[in-house]
């Protein structure tokens, strides 16, 4: 009888064995399954990456190397730099330029100043842009990218919008007070005010010294918050500067509707365009 029960633990024993060592291999091929579920997932984004930056209209910085392998950017003009997002990335992208950052609210100048600290390559101005010199007022709303200057004519504040006066002189002033006699790209993000940042650009654009433009534009009709793309593609076709790309497409979010809200348009000169023939 001891025997028999002796016998009886060994096979539980061995069958309990047996399942221990079956779970073991199933686990270990379900890991294994996951392990090339992730190889393959990786490879799959790698494939999918590559794709995308041989898209025209997905990476500017490659698109324009690839059209023109044998420029780059000296000069950057980052009108409405807000706390330095743009600036940071183009210093990765372009570490040799000069990149000169203009941002009129107080607190994300200060903000933008601490980001590039040490950044011997960025030149920071609290300084706003427009069609003419003179003092105006902004919406400032703390370091938010919606800060914009206002029209006290048009435009009613109320008592919950915080106001801050600035001060705003234009591109051509700035270029020749400075002695710049090259732009390279010119990127301009005002929240509305950048039709008259070109105007206030009129002299830079007819000598063609800027290479390329960029603009936030409005798609929208009904978007009142962006200038429209047609009058910022109407002024800049005026100056002999042609559509290049367009980048960075919205939706119409704050509404939820699946039409275009704004882009980033990117403009290029005639000049730039006869040199890549």
């Amino acid at each position: 009888m001891f025997r028999r029960i002796k016998r009886k633990i060994k096979n539980i024993v061995e069958n309990i064995a047996g399942i221990i060592i079956l779970r073991k291999e199933y686990f270990d091929q379900l890991n294994k399954n996951y392990e090339q579920l992730l190889i393959d997932k990786n490879q799959l984004k790698k494939k999918y990456k590559r794709t995308l930056n041989k898209t025209f209209g997905y990476n500017l910085t490659r698109d324009i190397s690839n059209r023109f392998p044998n420029y780059h950017l000296k000069t950057i003009f980052d009108v409405g730099a807000n706390v330095g997002q743009s600036a940071l990335n183009y210093i990765s992208k372009y570490p040799s330029a000069v990149i000169y950052c203009f941002e009129p609210i107080k607190e994300s100048y200060d903000q933008l100043l601490k980001n590039v600290d040490n950044k011997n390559q960025v030149l920071c101005f609290n300084l706003a842009f427009g069609d003419f010199s003179r003092k105006g007022n902004m919406i400032s709303n703390g370091t938010s990218t919606m800060n914009r200057l206002v029209h006290e004519e048009i435009e009613s504040f109320g008592d919950t919008q915080k106001i801050e006066s600035v001060n705003i002189s234009t591109v051509d002033e700035f270029c020749n007070a400075n002695e710049i006699n090259n732009i390279s790209y010119l990127k301009i993000d005002t929240e509305g005010g950048d039709l008259n940042v070109l105007k206030g650009s009129k002299n830079i654009l007819s000598t063609k010294i800027v290479d390329f433009v960029e603009v936030e534009a409005g798609m929208n009709p009904n978007n009142k918050h962006h200038v429209p793309f047609e009058a910022l593609k109407k002024f800049l076709e005026g100056h002999n500067y042609f559509i290049f790309g367009i980048y960075e497409q919205v939706r119409e979010w704050p509404e939820r509707k699946p039409n275009l809200r704004r882009a980033n348009v990117v403009f290029i000169s005639e000049k730039m365009i006869q040199n890549a023939r």
